[in-house]
């Protein structure tokens, strides 16, 4: 990897952890000084992140951070509140509806739960830093939480089964897309309704088992998040290469 590379990478995981939009980088002299190399080099570096989005140079100002997306990763465990609390930002999870229905059988193929089974389904908007940014459809096994329509108001909702059902939940697997928003959706989200929406549907097992009790449909700004995903490649076959 060519240096201007490398000062690039270090910048990009910089700003996401401590800037945000509207911040400035320091000048170009601090940063070459800072990583010891010379302001060609270091305008590459820049170069590579205004061409990505994240940064924007102004004449006699400065380098501008504006809105870039946040990496989220798509884990076992992974939470949208502690996700976003250990990146320094501020969740808040909002539920704006709920309804007990009957799991049918295009839900049951999608979710692996048995058509049949009474279901909870809870819709939560999910924001960062004051801005709707989420929109998450919960559909719950519903005898394996009893009490669940009213005891939960907001907030991480695994945590909440975790803490009040001593149930842990963990992502099997997951299936990401794209769509359009509908106008509810746009309108939730306050996004363009011609932007794509960043779709992951998941199903949710209890911990040591493969019992499915929760399948989610999670529908984020385009514009918001940038997805990780880190095969375990220490399950590969001995002398298998990597993808």
């Amino acid at each position: 990897m060519a240096v201007y590379q490398e000062v690039a990478q270090t910048l990009e995981q910089e700003i996401r952890r401590n800037l945000s939009c509207g911040d400035y980088l320091p000048s170009e002299a601090e940063l070459a000084k800072r990583f010891s190399i010379n302001r060609h080099t270091l305008r590459r570096a820049v170069d590579q992140l205004v061409d990505a989005g994240m940064l924007l140079r102004q004449r006699g100002k400065g380098t501008l951070v504006v809105e870039h997306s946040v990496q989220y990763n798509i884990g076992a465990r992974a939470r949208f509140s502690e996700s976003l609390e250990a990146m320094g930002r501020a969740p808040h999870a909002e539920v704006i509806g709920r309804r007990v229905l009957v799991a049918d059988e295009r839900l049951s193929i999608s979710s692996g739960i048995p058509a049949g089974t009474p279901i909870l389904q809870v819709d939560t908007l999910r924001s960062m830093d004051g801005r709707p940014v989420n929109l998450i459809s919960h559909y719950l096994r519903r005898e394996a939480f009893p009490g669940l329509e009213t005891s939960y108001q907001g907030g991480s909702l695994h945590a909440h089964i975790e803490n009040s059902h001593g149930v842990k939940l963990l992502r099997q697997q997951a299936l990401i897309g794209t769509t359009l928003p509908s106008q509810r959706e746009a309108e939730l989200l306050q996004y363009p309704r011609h932007m794509p929406l960043l779709v992951v549907k998941s199903n949710n097992v209890r911990a040591g088992t493969s019992e499915v009790l929760e399948y989610s449909v999670s529908r984020g700004r385009g514009d918001s998040f940038e997805f990780r995903i880190q095969p375990r490649i220490t399950d590969l076959p001995t002398g298998e290469p990597t993808p």
